[in-house]
């Protein structure tokens, strides 16, 4: 007895625990993780994941997973209905298999690629009101079955996990553009500040790229505005594979766009400028030719006066140079001359 409410209240504590959590942070991924990592443990099992639904195709794929041979499950996508996460984003109804093995519904693809081996498991909808998100799932009890409290414990965690994804999905839509997907400029604006008093709190580098289409008023006036809505969208894609994770890409206004980048020298800032202007340069837009000027605005950390409004106005000057060379181009300035206090 004294056992199983030991056991009710760590699970009970858990879930507090990410509540805080979900209170206190927007970052989606840290959530999705300690969620499932809480679950595994609370539920003695050897591994746990959780998979999005991709509401276009059907498919669902491994957001996150811990456990096993984890590492092998970002690659793989179960199509529309596979496997038992499959069933269960499809019907949105929980499934608890002691014997996966015997179960039709199970999906020995997944498996067969890890190198894992799955002999019981709990898969329960992640869901809202309107609609589901994905499945969460925890996979191979150490000792003795899964019972019916485990999936209502899981359920928790998924509903914990929603709001989640809820929270970030709306945080998401207030701060970023609704054509590009890249941030807005007030969000830019205030990311670039923070970068900023970081940077000279810590003396780390911080670079601005402000980046310009060339002759875009050319492409609206001779393809439309559609065509010119696809070269915003193409120029915002580049910027978002070109950069870390760390980075905010931007869209400054129009036809100009802002890169943050922190902790960076002064020559990989320009190294990635320049592979931005020539991934440019080198993509076709359904036959419209694009190239972009760059201007690199570069700190080193070391002026504690400087501010972020002196680090834009230096990219923007660097910007107006290489547009003023020809277009096509990288040109850079530094706010503080590197070395110097």
């Amino acid at each position: 007895m004294i056992e199983y409410q030991d056991k009710k209240l760590q699970q009970l504590n858990a879930l507090i625990e990410m509540t805080a959590l979900i209170n206190s942070t927007l970052d989606p991924f840290l959530i999705r993780k300690k969620v499932i990592e809480a679950a595994t443990k609370l539920l003695n099992a050897e591994a746990g994941s959780l998979l999005i639904l991709n509401h276009k195709t059907g498919e669902l794929f491994f957001e996150v997973a811990i456990g096993g041979k984890s590492e092998k499950l970002t690659t793989i996508t179960l199509e529309k209905g596979v496997g038992i996460a499959g069933w269960v984003a499809e019907h949105g109804e929980p499934v608890i298999s002691n014997d996966v093995g015997s179960d039709t519904r199970f999906f020995k693809g997944v498996d067969e690629v890890s190198g894992f081996i799955t002999k019981s498991m709990i898969c329960v909808p992640v869901r809202t009101k309107e609609r589901i998100l994905g499945v969460l799932q925890v996979i191979n009890r150490i000792e003795g079955g899964f019972e019916f409290d485990d999936m209502v414990l899981l359920y928790a965690f998924a509903n914990q996990v929603a709001i989640a994804l809820e929270n970030a999905q709306l945080y998401q839509e207030s701060v970023t553009d609704s054509l590009t997907g890249l941030y807005h400029h007030k969000y830019f604006e205030l990311r670039l500040k923070e970068e900023m008093d970081r940077s000279k709190r810590y003396k780390h580098p911080l670079t601005l790229l402000m980046l310009d289409i060339d002759f875009f008023k050319k492409v609206n006036d001779t393809c439309g505005h559609l065509a010119g809505d696809m070269v915003l969208r193409g120029i915002a894609q580049i910027l978002k594979d070109g950069t870390r994770l760390s980075d905010v890409a931007a869209r400054y206004g129009g036809e100009e766009f802002a890169v943050v980048l922190p902790y960076i020298s002064y020559k990989n800032a320009l190294n990635v400028a320049e592979r931005l202007r020539k991934t440019t340069e080198d993509m076709s837009f359904e036959n419209i030719r694009i190239t972009i000027s760059a201007g690199v605005g570069y700190f080193d950390g070391e002026d504690q006066d400087a501010g972020h409004k002196e680090l834009i106005e230096l990219a923007d000057r660097a910007l107006y140079k290489a547009k003023n060379n020809g277009r096509n181009r990288v040109e850079s300035m530094i706010l503080r001359p590197i070395g110097n206090g």
